[in-house]
């Protein structure tokens, strides 16, 4: 191959660097919107017992950790039936950024309902650590505590 057989090679690369250099970076709010959102759905697929949208969201090797313990989240999936909730909401989300793959997105969850023959606290203070994978956000592990009520 001669020289000048690269040259539109050349140009072509640093057209298409400086492009990428060029644009604005994603809003962070917008990234952080749809933490919040993906947050939501992994909660709506818990309370529905929608196995398929619980996997897609998240890691298979995650952990989801509650009062009964460490529970891989590939066998939480088919343990989601034992969750009987009739409300709940997600209330004050906050993002916070570990780096521009990492994320951990706390919250207050409160609803009613039962895991299993138990009550849940009707006040849990929740976080999820997401992490994008091959351009898709994953939760890698869950966290939840409950608050005592007085």
């Amino acid at each position: 191959m001669t020289k000048l057989a690269l040259i539109p090679a050349a140009v072509l690369l640093a057209v298409v660097v400086v492009d990428g250099q060029q644009r604005p970076p994603t809003d962070p709010n917008d990234a952080e919107q749809m933490l919040v959102a993906r947050e939501r759905a992994l909660h709506e697929a818990v309370v529905t017992a929608d196995k398929s949208a619980f996997l897609s969201l998240v890691l298979p090797e995650g952990v989801w950790a509650a009062k009964s313990g460490f529970i891989p989240m590939n066998l939480l999936v088919n343990g989601l039936d034992a969750f009987h909730v009739t409300s709940w909401d997600i209330v004050n989300p906050h993002v916070t950024w570990l780096d521009e793959n990492s994320a951990i997105v706390l919250s207050t969850w409160r609803g009613t309902g039962t895991f299993g023959d138990q009550p849940l606290a009707s006040t849990i203070l929740a976080s999820t650590v997401w992490t994008r994978r091959n351009g898709k956000w994953l939760a890698g592990h869950h966290q939840q505590t409950d608050l005592a009520t007085q």
